[in-house]
């Protein structure tokens, strides 16, 4: 099928109200032909897939961020309109990994306002991801282990270029990497994606540090966690950060009762502690999106002598508003442990107050003793990234929100109200580090004043999410 062009009289290179300068890389790209650009716009160097893989150019629909051209791309029709049938297209390019160093995959993606993607249900509808895979073979073979990110589905803001990046390690056993978009259309919907200015990257992460948990990556099942409630090991590749397993935890469909699993070390007052984990939820099993409330929960638990809860903290992994699909690194760093600590409890919870179901997956955690105030891991998001209360809150009808970077990165600042939807996307692109402010003017995307209530505010960078709520008076 033969897609209409969507000729648009928009600048070549978008420039939003805030000033955002061009995505950069610091380590080569990986990619042969990143733009499209070769011979005039071509898939030069790429593997293509599925009958919705073309290209944009000046002659057509002229929707392009930098160069000549950008690939469009979208669903195949397959079996339209009498019965359709689940279809993937796409293309990708192939390398060989090194075992331990992590890659990245980043770009611009578009969609165009003449050409939208229906509905806001990201699971059941169309939407383009950005996928890493890595296979046990040189050839073939089996995935082991990937990551992916949606770029564009019914929720993207239209008619701008929107910087996405993913990144994953190279597990043992990788043989083949695979850098990949791919344009799922489950029926007969319409919508495109336009990509542009891609790169694919390796580094080498920073040292992990010291790590108090046994098995904090699933490998030997569940040994050395306890458990409780809804909590399994689960191997399957789309389910893992890094093989051989990942714990997925579930609603015990029973409200007030968790599921969570924990492991207990030795501690003392006034020690601070440190728990770190990546987590996930997916369109492939249960995912928690919509209006769903069940979210899971990293948290730090101090104990007396008579296993007495004397104090806690916290941070959410994953809710309503997590990136589907995507492993996310979250952190968690308790103040001083009070008086009469004994012991020191690294939980992962899931907490259900609905029966709604939904499911995380967890893998990859670290749990240490912090030896002074000032020592956090070069890395982590803690580290790299803080989002500040929003001010003044409550507010009516405007309020500001800063947060800062310690390098530039691709950002995303997005509100959110309590059912989950998105009411307003503040700041898409790519940043420089420092500080920096948005400014939310309690209006939705369509520019109607919203109602008075609790909102969340999400900064989405490739360190992790942070969130905050806030409070909209009238």
């Amino acid at each position: 099928m033969q897609r209409r062009f969507l000729k648009t009289s928009l600048p070549l290179t978008f420039v939003a109200a805030v000033v955002i300068a061009s995505q950069s890389f610091a380590q080569p790209n990986l990619f042969t032909n990143p733009g499209f650009e070769t011979a005039g716009g071509s898939y030069t160097g790429w593997t293509t897939f599925g009958a919705g893989v073309q290209l944009s150019l000046p002659a057509g629909d002229n929707i392009i961020r930098t160069g000549v051209a950008a690939s469009k791309t979208f669903g195949g029709f397959v079996g339209c309109p009498a019965t359709p049938a689940f279809n993937v297209g796409g293309y990708y390019q192939s390398f060989t990994p090194v075992v331990g160093q992590l890659y990245q995959l980043s770009g611009y993606s578009y969609i165009s306002g003449a050409d939208p993607i229906p509905g806001t249900a990201t699971c059941s509808k169309n939407r383009m991801i950005a996928k890493i895979v890595f296979y046990n073979a040189a050839s073939g073979g089996s995935e082991i282990a990937s990551n992916e990110v949606v770029i564009g589905d019914g929720n993207t803001v239209v008619n701008q270029w929107k910087a996405f990046s993913v990144s994953a390690p190279a597990p043992v056993g990788a043989l083949r990497v695979q850098a990949m978009f791919l344009f799922l259309q489950p029926g007969c919907d319409l919508g495109a994606v336009y990509v542009d200015d891609t790169a694919f990257s390796a580094t080498t992460p920073p040292a992990a540090g010291s790590n108090l948990l046994a098995n904090p990556s699933f490998g030997t099942l569940l040994t050395g966690w306890t458990t409780f409630g809804n909590v399994f090991h689960d191997a399957r590749s789309f389910a893992v950060r890094t093989p051989a397993g990942a714990a997925k935890l579930f609603s015990t469909f029973v409200l007030g009762a968790d599921s969570g699993l924990y492991q207990t070390f030795a501690a003392t007052p006034g020690s601070k502690w440190k728990l770190s984990a990546y987590s996930m939820t997916t369109c492939q099993e249960d995912p928690i999106t919509g209006t769903n409330d069940n979210l899971g929960i990293a948290r730090i638990v101090f104990r007396d002598g008579a296993n007495n809860d004397i104090g806690s903290t916290q941070t959410v992994l994953v809710d309503y508003t997590a990136p589907l699909g995507t492993w996310v690194q979250h952190t968690v760093i308790s103040p001083a442990a009070p008086a009469g600590t004994v012991s020191a409890q690294a939980y992962l919870l899931f907490v259900s107050p609905s029966t709604l179901g939904g499911a995380m997956f967890v893998d990859d955690v670290s749990f240490r003793r912090l030896e002074s105030p000032t020592d956090v891991v070069p890395g982590t998001p803690g580290a790299r990234v803080a989002l500040h209360q929003n001010v003044p809150n409550p507010f009516n009808p405007s309020t500001r929100i800063d947060f800062d970077l310690t390098r530039r990165d691709a950002v995303d600042v997005t509100v959110y109200d309590v059912a989950g939807r998105r009411m307003a996307t503040l700041l898409q692109g790519t940043v420089e580090s420092g500080p920096h402010t948005v400014a939310w003017d309690g209006k939705n995307a369509s520019g109607a004043a919203a109602p008075a209530g609790i909102y969340r505010y999400v900064l989405t960078t490739s360190a992790g999410r942070l969130s905050h709520s806030m409070v909209l008076v009238k």
